[in-house]
């Protein structure tokens, strides 16, 4: 982010007038952050070839460090494995959610109905088969929840 806010600070001082000392001031302050990232750069690729060298051996504190490092890495990547599984799953409930909801009245409808037990109009996909059930559709002989008003397998209405 502050990258980004540098980057429109110096876009902004290239406008302004080079001979103004307040721009001088902050061009250079500006190389010598530049000059100081590169530096870090620079060591830290050194400490990983004399790391990757000895493997840590030399500096058991910085190792030490390193080690702990790791582990939270670790534990991080765990920690958004399962966070990222858990949106996945939510939103396989909320599509499984939305999937038995009527497309015209916006009820919701069990597994297995074809046909909305509020307004009777025929679902976008069959479901698969609800477990229990405790009457029959006369018509068509289809179980029938408790509270159901039209037949999930014909759409007839139930008395």
């Amino acid at each position: 982010m502050s990258s980004i806010i540098d980057g429109i600070v110096k876009g902004v001082a290239g406008l302004m007038p080079q001979d103004d000392p307040d721009v001088k001031i902050f061009n250079a302050q500006s190389e010598l952050k530049d000059f100081s990232k590169k530096e870090e750069t620079i060591y830290a690729r050194l400490g990983k070839q004399v790391y990757e060298t000895d493997g840590g051996e030399s500096y058991p504190e910085i190792k030490a460090e390193l080690d702990l490092l790791a582990a939270n890495r670790q534990a991080a990547e765990g920690r958004l494995k399962a966070a990222r599984e858990e949106k996945a799953a939510r939103e396989h409930a909320e599509a499984e959610e939305a999937a038995r909801s009527c497309p015209n009245c916006g009820a919701y409808n069990p597994e297995g109905t074809n046909f909305c037990q509020e307004c009777g109009s025929r679902l976008a996909q069959p479901m698969q088969q609800a477990p229990a059930a405790k009457r029959f559709c006369p018509n068509c002989g289809t179980e029938i929840a408790a509270g159901q008003r039209f037949c999930s397998g014909c759409g007839a209405k139930i008395e």
